[in-house]
């Protein structure tokens, strides 16, 4: 009979949040099973309801948005309802701003829910969006810009440090229904707004990171058309040079040209060339050396504000890492005996970090439930999009990579198109990694317990892998076999010490 906890229970859903955030084109809905551990959500949904058109011409909220809108909030209820889901955030942004009608829509949204909607200034909104980027990223340099429907924020961030924002009158959705700002003259209005934000021009920005879901569908086509093997948008990243020809070419797009568009959601193909020109002008004035997409912003932005005020970034880091050993792998916090174990070899390797160390030793076990078969390939597909948003494109190549030569011998390569993301170092040091982590699971086949019975170091030209003598049992043909590859790897002489000092070279 299997007893159930019920202080555990309640724990879990107390840890389950929801955020609803309200803007001038989309509503969408996020569900966290625990937003400390993990920012990925188990829930993301959107609906497009206008709510915002026309609003510069009637200064109301759209009709027939506002009551599709109602409909979306209701089923978002329900489904709150159901998930016994209490804890909820709702914000709001430059639609409920402006409205000068948005009174009684207010009203029936807070009854339905409960709950007071938190609507946003503009710099409010502009600093949510930075914090938001700083989620998912090590270190944020540069300028955060945030399109919506009916705003652009800008934020710069010195060494994830927040020091100047604003909000400017530049939505999609506000500049397709404009009946003064047309797509031939909008180049010269956004221009025009940006130059009077003084800041904007007095530094310089090295990245630009980009948030908002028509930038997401402009970097998504990119990513398609030129045959990136990584699918994943966030932390996709183009040079300059490349963007501004792409963008040039995409604010060309008529209707015709639009409706031909693969890839991206069709409610979002009309405002390409817009947010293309809007992009244009502010690269032409900031000039950055790289442009970021970033699928954390507003939502992620505002709820770390509220849940990591006093919480220090390894502290963040960690309890993801837990998570994701929980939820990902099939061996818990064993883990971080693995990462004890190897690390001494790998310690000081400026091609694979501690960090990447750390989540190949949790990522490399992701075997659980996959079949025999192609067990390394599936590894591999598993480890590159697995769900953390603090990792480059390069870092999931390369714990990817780690990963494969986990489950196969490194004579095996994955398709050609990854390694050529990785200098040959990196490629190196990822088969290592993978040499040393299939060497480690050989030495556990009984017990992870012994490996804190064991220690694996380096000593000038060899590597020594030492153990008590009474588990010499433990060197079987198969130990040896990967003891000797993980040594030819690393260049070195591979060597086994016995506790009563007897010594073997293979």
């Amino acid at each position: 009979m299997e007893v159930i906890n019920t202080k555990q229970q309640s724990s879990s859903k107390h840890l389950k949040l929801a955020i609803i955030d309200i803007g001038s084109n989309s509503i969408r809905m996020l569900i966290y099973d625990d937003f400390s551990s993990t920012r990925v959500p188990t829930f993301n949904e959107k609906a497009v309801c206008e709510l915002g058109k026309n609003l510069d011409k009637s200064r109301k909220l759209h009709k027939s948005g506002s009551e599709y809108a109602l409909k979306v909030l209701k089923r978002f209820s329900e489904i709150l309802n159901v998930s016994r889901i209490t804890n909820l955030k709702i914000i709001a942004t430059a639609v409920l701003r402006e409205a000068t009608d948005a009174k009684q829509f207010i009203s029936e949204v807070e009854t339905l829910f409960k709950t007071k909607i938190d609507i946003l200034s503009g710099e409010e909104e502009a600093n949510c969006s930075a914090e938001g980027v700083k989620i998912g990223f090590d270190n944020v340099d540069g300028l955060v810009a945030d399109l919506g429907g009916g705003s652009l924020e800008l934020a710069r961030v010195e060494n994830n440090v927040v020091t100047n924002k604003t909000s400017l009158p530049i939505g999609v959705l506000r500049l397709i229904n404009n009946p003064i700002v047309k797509k031939r003259n909008l180049p010269k209005y956004v221009k025009k707004l940006l130059r009077e934000e003084k800041w904007l021009s007095k530094k310089k920005f090295n990245n630009l990171y980009l948030v908002g879901g028509t930038w997401r569908s402009l970097f998504k086509l990119h990513l398609f058309q030129n045959n990136h093997p990584v699918h994943i948008i966030h932390q996709y990243s183009i040079d300059k040079s490349t963007l501004s020809k792409f963008v040039e070419k995409v604010s060309s797009f008529n209707k015709s040209k639009l409706k031909t568009v693969e890839y991206i959601s069709k409610s979002r193909t009309q405002f390409l060339p817009y947010s293309s020109i809007i992009l244009d002008e502010i690269m032409s004035t900031t000039n950055p050396k790289k442009i970021i997409c970033s699928i954390s912003g507003l939502r992620e932005g505002s709820l770390s504000i509220d849940h990591f005020k006093n919480t220090k970034e390894s502290e963040i880091f960690t309890k993801s890492i837990e998570y994701i050993a929980l939820k990902r792998g099939d061996l818990g916090s064993t883990y971080q005996k693995y990462f004890k174990f190897i690390l001494p070899v790998f310690d000081g390797n400026e091609h694979y970090n501690k960090k990447l160390l750390h989540l190949a030793c949790v990522l490399s076990h992701m075997d659980w439930g996959l079949g025999a078969f192609q067990k390394a390939e599936l590894v591999f597909q598993e480890t590159l999009n697995t769900p953390l948003l603090r990792l480059t494109h390069k870092e999931r190549i390369q714990l990817a990579l780690s990963c494969y030569w986990r489950y196969c011998s490194i004579k095996y390569n994955p398709k050609f198109e990854y390694l050529t993301f990785l200098n040959n170092n990196e490629i190196f040091s990822s088969k290592q990694v993978g040499a040393a982590l299939r060497f480690s699971q050989s030495l556990t086949s009984i017990s992870t317990i012994f490996l804190e019975e064991f220690k694996l170091y380096k000593r000038g030209n060899s590597i020594f892998l030492k153990i008590p003598s009474q588990h010499q049992e433990i060197i079987s043909k198969q130990v040896t076999k990967r003891f000797k590859a993980l040594a030819r790897e690393l260049f070195l002489e591979p060597r086994v010490i016995y506790s009563n000092n007897s010594k073997r070279t293979y």
